[in-house]
């Protein structure tokens, strides 16, 4: 789908289980810690750098990685969307990504007692990003990184997922299966007993595993880039919520 990006103006305040239940994470295997950045926009590494600062239409944002924890990814094929329409037959990136488990985390926007999902992001290798792209599905066109345009997946639910496609039909049966499961994933799962609610979580069937978080200001069409390495090779897969600006 192909969007012309809207202007923000202002930021307002703001493992393999057995059963079906969020998981929490563990420590990351990828350090996180400050390193030179050369790619561009160089805010897809440095927001989750912790302790980062920037200024913004006049106001300072305060942003600190979250872990959630490591994704399953068993053919490659992967899907970002809204949990609202990724079991009707949505289409995975035509990249190849690794196989194997991989660190989800998230970039924390935070401005006074507000705090936002200003980035969510797959690790596939501690290598450095050489050059940012805008992810394709098959048969889409590339565009320039910072085009008008851009192609994106529409949130009408305030989340978004990180899904291997292998589990796609499997997460659908459960559901279907299971009249709680939604709810339980996309809803409930994300109430806290402390006064914010949670900003995302892995939620785990058996041998699958999804990852779903907030979307920054909630409903919108947001774009997903693949950082590639020195050898071309994808090492990230970041979904942008247009919280900080960088065009």
């Amino acid at each position: 789908m192909l969007h012309i990006p809207y202007l923000i103006l202002l930021l307002l305040w703001g493992c393999s289980p057995a059963s079906s239940s969020p998981i929490s994470g563990h420590v990351p295997t990828i350090s996180r810690a400050p390193y030179e950045v050369v790619a561009e926009p160089k805010a897809f590494e440095t927001s989750f750098f912790p302790g980062t600062h920037l200024l913004q239409d006049s106001m300072e944002i305060h942003l600190e990685p979250e872990f959630l924890g490591n994704l399953a990814v068993q053919s490659g094929k992967l899907v970002a969307t809204d949990p609202v329409t990724f079991h009707e037959q949505v289409k995975p990136f035509a990249t190849q990504f690794p196989r194997g488990r991989f660190p989800v985390e998230l970039a924390i926007a935070s401005l006074h007692n507000d705090h936002r999902v200003a980035f969510a992001r797959i690790l596939f290798s501690a290598n450095p990003v050489k050059k940012w792209e805008l992810a394709l599905l098959p048969g889409q066109k590339p565009l320039p990184l910072r085009s008008e345009e851009y192609y994106g997946f529409s949130v009408d639910g305030g989340t978004a997922l990180f899904l291997d496609a292998a589990s796609t039909n499997r997460f659908t049966a459960h559901l279907r299966r299971d009249r709680n499961a939604y709810k339980d994933m996309f809803i409930t799962g994300f109430e806290s007993q402390s006064e914010h609610p949670r900003n995302g979580f892995l939620y785990a069937i058996r041998q699958d595993t999804l990852a779903t978080f907030s979307t920054g200001f909630g409903d919108g069409f947001y774009a997903t880039y693949i950082g590639f390495d020195d050898d071309h090779k994808p090492c990230r897969l970041l979904i942008d919520f247009q919280i900080v600006e960088w065009q």
